[in-house]
Formats: C-alpha cells, structure tokens, sequence
C-alpha cells in the first residue's frame, strides 16, 4: 500500500515535527516543572514509570521529532513518534480511568493548567492518525509551487486546530470549577 498524495506526508511529517520538537524543547527549558508533573503521574500509576524516564523524554521528543521530518523518504523513522503518543495516550487514559486528581497534563504551552482527561486521551488518539500515515510509504506524485502554499497553509490551519482544541479543553475545566 502507498499513499499516492505526497502532500498529506509532508504535512504529517511537518505538523507532527514541530510538535514533538516544541515539547521537547518545552521540557528542556523548564526541566524542574517537567520533573514536578512527572512526579505526578508516577504517584498516580503507582511508580509504573520509570524514573530515568522523566530524563529521557525530552530527548526522545527531539529524536521522534527529526525522525518524522526522514519518514516521507523512511517510512520506519515514524516508529518512535507513533510510539510516544501512543504511550501518552495510554498514560492519559490510565490516570483518567482511576480518576486520580492531577492538576496539570504537562502536555500543553502555558496558559491554563489541564488535568488529564478522556478529552486530552482523545487528542493524543487523534495525533496517532498522521504518525501512522507516516508508516505507509510516500507515492512519486512530482510536487509542484503550489504544493508549498498549500502546506503552509495546512500547517497554519493545524497549528490554529490544535490550540483551539487546548482553549476548549482548558475552559471545559474551569467551567467544572466554578
């Protein structure tokens, strides 16, 4: 199976690059906050994560990162992204399904705290469909000008998509508080 329209790759690829890397990068600058929700969700899933873990996830981000921007040319390279986001949903969806009181996801770029939720499960879910459209390799359509306007705005539209996604999730919480 291949996936004729080399566009949708690069798009996934880009989108799902800048993501991983800005949070890696997110980590890395604030490492003590990083180490304070990952304390957090090790107490809630009774010490099943690792420790070296919380060291090493920065790292891993960045890796997954450069990694998608090589899977339109190695579909393989897009493992270690579907692996994470895999791994956090099932760490979301874990701590929501004990209902373990954890004040912010960890996940998002300032503003509002998130706790962990079914919608934030569902976020992360929905990352895993352009990683895994990554696994398949890219069809030879020749690109042409018009295909860079186009993932610009794809791009813009995703980034627009996602926060969007977050400002609803944070006011669906504080609307839980009031």
């Amino acid at each position: 199976m291949v996936i004729d329209e080399p566009l949708l790759h690069l798009a996934s690829a880009a989108a799902l690059g800048l993501l991983l890397g800005s949070a890696g990068l997110h980590k890395r600058r604030d490492p003590q906050g990083f180490a304070l929700i990952f304390a957090d969700y090790r107490a809630a899933l009774g010490d099943l994560l690792p420790v070296r873990l919380a060291s090493l996830l920065p790292g891993m981000e960045l890796l997954a990162a450069a990694a998608v921007l090589a899977s339109p040319w190695q579909s393989f390279a897009a493992l270690p992204a579907v692996a994470l986001l895999a791994l956090y949903a099932l760490v979301l969806a874990i701590v929501a399904w004990r209902g373990t009181p954890i004040a912010d996801c960890g996940c998002h770029f300032g503003g509002r705290p998130q706790p962990p939720g079914r919608a934030l499960v569902l976020r992360n879910l929905l990352l895993l469909l352009p990683a895994l459209t990554l696994l398949v390799p890219m069809g030879d359509r020749a690109l042409v000008w018009f295909d860079a306007i186009t993932l610009a705005f794809v791009l813009a539209g995703s980034w627009v998509l996602y926060r969007l996604g977050h400002l609803l999730i944070s006011n669906r919480v504080s609307l839980r508080e009031l």
